[in-house]
């Protein structure tokens, strides 16, 4: 991991404020003219999980930031626990003892304050049995959660959470891992009927780090695949028949020269939504980028209507 600069974090606040301003100005067209956003007082109230006991994405310090912000507008308040500072140390080399982070709080008395969840996450969270019944049970039971990025490498030992999310990645390939190379992909949208979808363009250019998902489960047969990145087990496989896929690549339009493990033709959903009990859920790839939550319109308003979404504000 690069380390970053001392005034990192006094940089990300003003850039957020600079965005806060701007977006004050001059709208939020990312929504579109038909949505009339709910005032925050007396609105919702969103957990925000940033804990990454794997290795700390780049991106969380921006999501902090950005996403309180944007709930002023949106009609939501976040709470958040500040995990990705518990676990700064965390590297995909030395990954921390999940002992790190503290999840103690997460039961279900705690979360009957919240209306959803945003989990920006990965690793062996040490919630208690306690608290992963209550997060199962807070979705089941009419609430909504938002996961995003890199919180499919989250909880292999505990497959009700994968069940939430849709997928868990598996030792398959990466499209521009680490999004050094900023290739860019066509996103496909196949449903504009969604919060999060309806304001995207036709042919979505984009350059983030892309996945894929298990298409199995593990298979003692076959022990070294179907492995996540932590190297546990994948106990669910990924299907289009349990989830209602959002965004895919669209891989007749994107160039994979080059790229291992991706071809022409090939399925890759990269956003989707699902009935969970009585409540939803929703996924995206997407926001491997620090800039992209600073001051990308589109990727904001792709997060917002998920957001407004999950929360019951939109349907």
């Amino acid at each position: 991991m690069r380390s970053r600069p001392r005034n990192w974090a006094a940089r990300l606040a003003m850039a957020a404020a600079r965005a806060a301003a701007l977006w004050s100005v001059i709208g939020t067209p990312a929504f579109g003219p038909s949505v009339a956003l709910a005032p925050a007082q007396g609105g919702k109230r969103l957990l925000l999980l940033t804990h990454n006991t794997f290795y700390n994405h780049a991106s969380l310090e921006a999501i902090e930031a950005v996403v309180p912000e944007w709930g002023k507008t949106a009609g939501f308040t976040v709470t958040s626990l500040e995990g990705y500072k518990q676990t700064t140390s965390c590297t995909t080399q030395k990954p921390c003892d999940p002992s790190v982070a503290d999840l103690s709080m997460i039961n279900a008395k705690y979360l009957s304050q919240f209306d959803g969840i945003m989990a920006s996450t990965n690793g062996e969270l040490p919630f208690t049995d306690e608290g992963k019944q209550a997060l199962v049970d807070f979705v089941r039971y009419g609430k909504g959660m938002v996961f995003i990025h890199q919180s499919m490498v989250t909880l292999y030992t505990f497959k009700p959470w994968g069940e939430m999310l849709g997928a868990y990645m598996s030792n398959g390939a990466l499209f521009d891992g680490t999004n050094s190379a900023k290739r860019l992909a066509v996103m496909k949208i196949e449903d504009r009927n969604h919060p999060a979808t309806r304001n995207l363009p036709e042919n979505w250019m984009l350059h983030d780090e892309f996945y894929q998902f298990a298409k199995k489960a593990w298979d003692p047969a076959t022990p070294n695949e179907n492995r996540g990145p932590t190297k546990l087990p994948v106990p669910l496989a990924f299907s289009r028949d349990r989830v209602h896929v959002l965004i895919s690549l669209d891989s007749e339009k994107t160039d994979f020269t080059g790229v291992r493990g991706w071809e022409k033709g090939g399925d890759y959903p990269q956003a989707w939504y699902q009935s969970y009990g009585k409540g939803r859920t929703f996924y995206t790839s997407l926001g491997h980028r620090p800039d992209l939550w600073i001051s990308d319109p589109l990727f904001k308003g792709h997060i917002v209507g998920a957001l407004r979404w999950a929360l019951g504000q939109e349907s």
